[in-house]
This record gives structure tokens, C-alpha cells and sequence, in this order.
């Protein structure tokens, strides 16, 4: 269901602090969530401002500004609860035993907040998000961001299997993916709107893997290639880096029905350091030593 129909939009009286809606439901099963602690998260926002409360604070207010649906439903205050909470639930955990790593606020992670404090009553989107910061994208929010630069080089590996000639085109424009993906890599795909349809493509994440954010990108690539190629054909005045520096509004359908069509055009090496790079340091540390496309090239 996550994967072909679309769930229902999220209900605001359902999401008023009472009770989850089906999605919400959904997404705490697809992450493991079976018990929340209201005097766990109690006890961590009694401890007031985190030692990185002031970045935390720089960034909130920020966060999804142009969305009204968004504003009207989550505010500043609880972004900032949710976010200091988490630093202090991580400042008491001993490192991960497998990976040795530890979780604090970095960029980026505000943006991952919302989606769960708008699906999700506040108390159970902290634990929500909790576990998905910590178990589907660790590396992602590591004070380097080693896994979002792993997933950028990914994605222009990716586009270069599906689609050689639109790689090429690319990179003559000096267009890898760190010079225009870079946001969507980092919010898995939160930072384009709408809202309701970045909400379905976490459908789609949460069921079957956040490493698919990466081919979501390169379907909304090959859905915008006939412009960017007749942009170089038709001499546009146009540039390709202003095409692709604002993303179309989503279109989940369209994009997940791509992006089911790309898995199986992977060489197989290929989707599975897509599938791990969010987790394995080892995938993480091959990949940067390598050399950027651009340089390849």
C-alpha cells in the first residue's frame, strides 16, 4: 500500500496531540515504535536549552517557511523541544557499539523533524524520529554529513548507468550532483514542495528504504530531461544550473512509478552500496576516497 497507493492526508483533528492518524500508524509500525515514554520526554525537555541549542535555534524558524499547512500545524517552540530533546537523549547514550558514533544536532536535521511533528502528535513523533535519525540514516547526521556526500556521488554513479548521454551533458555544465541535489540528498526530497507529496514519498521510505530517496532524484532528473537537453539543442538563454536549481513541485505518483522502473537497471554492486550507504561506515569511506564525477571525467 505504502509503495502504490498513496496514504490519507493527514487529519489535523486526528493529530492534535490525542491521538496518530493511519499514517502516523503506519510510520510508527514501518519504524519499530511499539512504546513511547511520555515521562521520558518530559524529563529530557525539563533539562531546558541543549549545549547546541543556539544552532538549533538559527535554524527553526527556517524550517519549511513557505508551506502554510505546515506553519498553521507545527510551531517553532515544538521543533525546538524536539531537537533539544534528542541532543540530550544522545548526550546520555554511549556510542554505537558497531559504528562508534555519536548523534548531536547537525544541518539539516530541523527539516528532518517535520514530517514526523506534522503526521505525528509531539510525543510520538520525538520517538519517531528518534529511531529514524538512529537507525535508518546515521550517517546522514554525522558532523561531516560523510553519508549525504556519499549519497551525492551515488547519485551522479546512478545517473550515469540509466542515463550516459544526460551524465555527460551534465558534467560538460560542471553539473555534479553536490552542485544541484545537495538539499534534496540531505531532506530526503523534504526540501521540495508540496508537503503532501514529499509526505508520500516517505510512504515509499519508510516501507522499502531511505536509499531510494537517491533514484527518487534521478527519476525527477530524467522527468526534466527534455528540457535541460533541448535547453543545450535550442541554445536557450535559460541555463541548466537555474533548471535544476529549483526542482518542479513533486509529483509522487509520477515519480515513484519512474523510480520502480530504475531499480532493476542497477548492476548489482551498485544498488547495494545505495542501500547501505545511509548505515555502513565502510561503504561511506570507500566512496569518498574516490574521486569526484567531475574529476573522473
Amino acid at each position: 500500500m505504502a509503495c502504490s497507493d498513496e496514504l490519507p492526508d493527514t487529519n489535523q483533528q486526528e493529530n492534535n496531540g490525542h491521538g496518530c492518524d493511519l499514517r502516523g500508524r503506519v510510520w510508527k509500525a514501518l519504524l519499530g515504535i511499539y512504546r513511547i515514554s511520555a515521562l521520558e520526554y518530559v524529563t529530557l525537555v525539563q533539562r531546558g536549552l541543549s549545549p547546541v541549542a543556539e544552532k538549533i535555534q538559527n535554524d527553526t524558524f527556517r524550517t519549511l517557511m513557505t508551506d502554510r499547512a505546515f506553519q498553521d500545524r507545527v510551531s517553532n517552540e515544538m521543533l525546538t523541544r524536539i531537537l533539544n530533546a534528542f541532543v540530550w537523549k544522545a548526550h546520555d547514550q554511549p556510542p554505537s557499539r558497531l559504528m562508534n558514533l555519536r548523534f548531536s544536532y547537525v544541518q539539516g536535521m530541523n527539516v528532518l523533524a517535520a514530517p514526523f511533528l506534522y503526521v505525528l502528535p509531539e510525543l510520538d513523533a520525538f520517538f519517531a524520529f528518534s529511531s529514524f535519525i538512529q537507525n535508518s540514516c546515521p550517517l546522514y547526521v554525522q558532523p561531516a554529513l560523510e553519508g549525504v556526500h556519499c549519497g551525492l556521488k551515488l547519485l551522479d554513479r546512478c545517473v550515469e548507468e540509466i542515463d550516459p548521454d544526460l551524465f555527460k551533458y551534465l558534467q560538460s555544465k560542471q553539473l555534479t550532483a553536490k552542485v544541484y541535489a545537495f538539499p534534496s540528498v540531505m531532506t530526503f526530497s523534504v526540501c521540495t514542495p508540496p508537503l503532501d507529496q514529499a509526505l508520500h514519498l516517505w510512504d515509499f521510505f519508510l516501507a522499502y528504504g531511505v536509499h531510494l530517496n537517491i533514484l527518487c532524484i534521478v527519476a525527477q532528473l530524467l522527468n526534466m530531461r527534455d528540457d535541460l537537453m533541448n535547453n543545450q539543442r535550442l541554445k536557450s538563454v535559460i541555463s541548466p544550473m537555474k533548471l535544476l536549481r529549483s526542482f518542479p513541485d513533486l509529483d509522487a505518483g509520477t515519480i515513484l512509478a519512474t523510480t520502480q522502473t530504475l531499480i532493476p537497471r542497477l548492476p548489482e554492486d551498485l544498488y547495494d552500496m545505495l542501500v547501505r550507504h545511509t548505515f555502513d561506515p565502510i561503504v561511506c569511506d570507500m566512496l569518498l576516497q574516490e574521486p569526484d564525477a567531475d574529476v573522473r571525467g
